[in-house]
């Protein structure tokens, strides 16, 4: 009975690789495809997003180079919450002010507070200005400088307010508490622009003379608490804001 003589044995196949190497090519081109369809943004239609917000928050949102903004976190997806955008910015400026107070050592006369609108960074008055005065005290050029590095971190729209106590005002310059608590509010917000670097259309001043005291005026404590000028940071109202977003989706999705 015969045999079958054996097959010979085929030889090993050293250029399987080859197949692996061509499956890691192809998925590493079609991940660049990607990438650079992600980064190839529609300028226009970015621009009319960003003028959407600008209706908002009434300056240029995205203004800087990194695309930041109080409405988009890190140039990326929108933020609706208003009061988590509000609430972020007080933690902020409340440490950054603290701080700034802390190494200009006037640290106690200068206070922080919100409310629903706005924030307000408030300057005791005798810390820019002599009593009937509306001209800045020696020293106080410093604080307003501080003041404007802290402003320049934000597009808000910001309001300069004057304001005194219910002492009639006793200087042959100004006839009223009126006319002090307008020029003191002038003052500052000349500073800001021309010495701060504001964009003076951000700005607007007030004069409320002793109309909105923070304290009793019974007092000196009180007076003299009443006795400020506050910026005032002011914020969209969350309708406004949401106006806004859904003008700037509707221009995302054409």
């Amino acid at each position: 009975m015969s045999r079958r003589a054996p097959e010979p044995e085929k030889p090993e196949n050293h250029e399987r690789w080859i197949v692996t190497y061509a499956d890691m090519v192809t998925l590493l081109f079609a991940l660049f495809v990607v990438l650079w369809s992600m980064s190839d943004a529609n300028a226009t239609k970015l621009e009319q997003v960003r003028t959407s917000l600008d209706k908002a928050f009434n300056v240029g949102v995205l203004s800087g180079t990194d695309g930041a903004s109080p409405v988009f976190e890190g140039g990326g997806g929108l933020t609706p919450s208003l009061s988590e955008i509000k609430s972020n910015d007080l933690v902020a400026i409340t440490k950054e002010v603290g701080e700034a107070g802390a190494q200009g050592g006037y640290g106690s006369k200068v206070q922080v507070r919100s409310d629903a609108e706005s924030i307000t960074i408030s300057l005791a008055d005798n810390l820019l200005f002599d009593s009937g005065s509306a001209d800045l005290k020696p020293g106080s050029q410093a604080v307003l400088a501080d003041v404007a590095a802290v402003l320049a971190e934000l597009p808000n729209r910001i309001r300069i307010e004057g304001h005194t106590d219910n002492v009639p005002v006793n200087s042959p310059d100004y006839d009223s508490n009126w006319e002090l608590s307008a020029a003191r509010a002038s003052t500052v917000l000349r500073y800001l622009s021309e010495n701060g670097h504001i964009d003076a259309t951000r700005m607007f001043l007030a004069g409320f003379a002793d109309t909105a005291p923070i304290a009793d005026n019974a007092t000196p404590e009180g007076r003299a608490l009443n006795r400020r000028a506050d910026i005032v940071i002011v914020y969209p109202s969350q309708a406004e804001l949401e106006e806004a977003l859904a003008a700037a989706g509707k221009v995302k999705d054409q």
